[in-house]
């Protein structure tokens, strides 16, 4: 599959500590997952108990407290536009991150340059605190610049809103979470085996090995239980405009799964080839290959295999270099597969897959309960 945005323009889950949901752009609520795709449009909401962190991009993280709602509203390379509905919001936005613009009720928020921001909105009423770098507060009167160390709160109606500054609240345990994720991704960041776009998202050096494998250069191989393979541990979930979209239960399973490619080496196993570097990588909702176990008129089950670097696309699976691999092959029942129920998976070899194999891409679950024969990609 191609790459189908850069990647600014697809958001995620990169931490969930409790609960919290997603309503869709496209309408309908589901159950949030680590590692989830966000678009603009979506709204996220924690319940309470909860914390998690959404990353706009490798550079810039928006930290959620408990009860906290936040709609995505404009999602691009230079335009990034978020609401408070509610709760406690921090951003954090590092060296060269374009820090978004934070609408609530009363006022527009936009960070002069990259920092650390507290916002929280309590019925009528919004606090912002600067703790690293300046932000601009906008309101109908005019602007006010609140630097490092400040802290505001903002109150009354929209067209009139009275401004009061205050000393900062004393630390909570929101700021020891949003320490702890500074410190993980400040490690991230100066890892310098990535290609620098991608840094500061995952410390893979916390969760596997890099080891330099001809002919593909620095790859990484993650510690995992024997026979793990790739695209096992995880579900694939339908998103209008991007379509299949592997959700990972793994906690590194952002960029691997997304960027690059994976390979079954003889020695080591499976590990991940980062992307060749580039100013924008293109993000992949699926970089595998989908077939369907066809009889008759109906998919019996659907399957999937990914692909290795720079592989093109074969009329035939047993073309593909991880199809013949063991454990290469993930497959299951269709009706599991749409149904969300992946605990049932298996991994048969190239030769046990049964006749009428065909290399097709699952439909959109709505047309799946139409017509359960799939689409040709």
């Amino acid at each position: 599959m191609v790459g189908v945005a850069a990647v600014a323009l697809v958001a995620h889950i990169s931490v969930l500590q409790g609960g919290a949901t997603i309503t869709r752009a496209e309408g309908g609520q589901v159950v949030a997952l680590r590692n989830a795709p966000l678009l603009a449009g979506d709204t996220f909401a924690t319940r309470a108990g909860a914390q998690a962190e959404l990353q706009l991009d490798p550079t810039v993280a928006l930290r959620l407290d408990q009860n906290t709602t936040l709609q995505i509203v404009a999602l691009t390379p230079h335009h990034r536009d978020v609401r408070l509905l509610g709760g406690t919001l921090e951003v954090s936005s590092q060296p060269n991150g374009d820090s978004p613009r934070v609408d609530t009720a009363s006022i527009a928020l936009g960070p002069d340059a990259p920092g650390l921001f507290r916002i929280a909105v309590t019925g009528g009423q919004t606090s912002v605190g600067a703790h690293r770098g300046t932000i601009r507060i906008i309101t109908p009167n005019g602007t006010q610049v609140l630097s490092p160390g400040e802290d505001v709160t903002i109150a009354g109606p929209a067209s009139q809103p009275v401004l009061r500054y205050a000393a900062q609240p004393p630390s909570d345990a929101f700021d020891g979470f949003n320490q702890t994720r500074d410190a993980v991704e400040i490690a991230a960041r100066n890892d310098t085996r990535l290609p620098p776009p991608l840094r500061g998202v995952t410390e893979f050096s916390a969760y596997g090995t890099w080891r330099t494998l001809k002919p593909y250069g620095l790859t990484w191989q993650p510690h995992e239980y024997p026979r793990w393979a790739p695209y096992r541990d995880g579900r694939w979930f339908w998103r209008r405009g991007i379509g299949w979209t592997w959700i990972a239960r793994e906690s590194w399973g952002w960029i691997p799964y997304h960027y690059g490619a994976w390979i079954d080496d003889p020695t080591y196993g499976w590990c991940w080839v980062p992307p060749h570097p580039t100013p924008a990588p293109a993000w992949d909702p699926a970089n595998a290959v989908f077939f369907a176990v066809v009889a008759g008129d109906r998919t019996q089950s659907v399957g999937w295999v990914a692909r290795a670097p720079e592989e093109s696309f074969h009329a035939a699976l047993g073309a593909y270099r991880n199809a013949r691999s063991p454990g290469g092959i993930a497959l299951l029942d269709a009706a599991d597969f749409y149904s969300g129920a992946f605990s049932r998976v298996q991994s048969p070899q190239l030769g046990q897959l049964a006749s009428g194999v065909r290399l097709q891409a699952p439909p959109e679950p709505r047309l799946y309960h139409r017509a359960p024969s799939p689409r040709r990609m």
